[in-house]
């Protein structure tokens, strides 16, 4: 639902910029064969390239649609700052503001407990389709009592709340993929987003952030990516 329906201006915002429209024989992809001899000489391991691996530059889903969409904005913005491009795609999903080289944990928290700012007509629409499930599973066997309409709301209204995780989560995402896409094509990368780069992943580590994971060793298995990503970053040469 978030990626449907949460972020439709993303998807408005980037359907003049992905490649995913184009045909096979068209379609860029980030991968060795493609990649400026900088990104291949210190991105060896296959996580970097995968488009399912969550943890790297381009599995992720808005760390995939940031970098082919960037790839589509830079042919015709060939000298403009990448930092340009990244905010006016973060823009155009309407998320509270968040300042993309945050490492404060005390700010992190409140911004993850953010709920999602809805208008009446969206949550209307999120009680009529919780309703019609309801009402389907209310008729199987051994189920139970059918939900009333303020306990349904209720639940419409629940499930918006500390939404700031998943936006900050995207945020992060999209950073890392322009930033490694911009890499990946060009050989190097902005100075500024450099700097951006580096702190999101840094952020990316911190306790507040991977505790979501659960498991320790799928902690563990993210925090290893994230240095991993982190040293390709610290031996990016820069631009400008």
């Amino acid at each position: 639902m978030k990626r449907t329906i949460l972020l439709l201006p993303f998807s408005l915002f980037l359907l003049g910029l992905t490649a995913k429209g184009q045909t096979n024989s068209e379609r860029f992809e980030f991968s060795p064969t493609t990649a400026h001899p900088n990104a291949k000489k210190l991105m060896k391991e296959d996580f970097y390239w995968s488009p399912i691996e969550e943890s790297g530059p381009f599995g992720s889903d808005a760390g995939s649609d940031a970098a082919y969409g960037f790839q589509k904005w830079r042919k015709s913005h060939p000298t403009t700052s990448p930092i340009l491009y990244l905010k006016q795609l973060i823009d155009s999903w309407n998320f509270p503001p968040f300042a993309w080289d945050e490492l404060d944990t005390v700010r992190i928290k409140l911004y993850i407990s953010t709920p999602a700012h809805l208008d009446e007509s969206f949550i209307t629409q999120e009680i009529e389709m919780l309703k019609k499930e309801n009402e389907r599973y209310s008729s199987m066997p051994g189920v139970g009592k059918k939900l009333t309409d303020e306990q349904i709301r209720q639940i419409a209204l629940n499930s918006q709340k500390n939404m700031g995780a998943s936006y900050l989560n995207d945020i992060d995402e999209a950073i890392i993929g322009t930033a490694f896409a911009q890499f990946v094509i060009e050989g190097k990368v902005d100075r500024a987003l450099e700097n951006y780069v580096a702190k999101t992943i840094q952020r990316e580590m911190l306790p507040i952030i991977t505790r979501q994971f659960g498991l320790p060793d799928q902690v563990k298995a993210h925090n290893d990516k994230m240095n991993k990503l982190l040293q390709v970053v610290q031996k990016m040469p820069i631009l400008g």
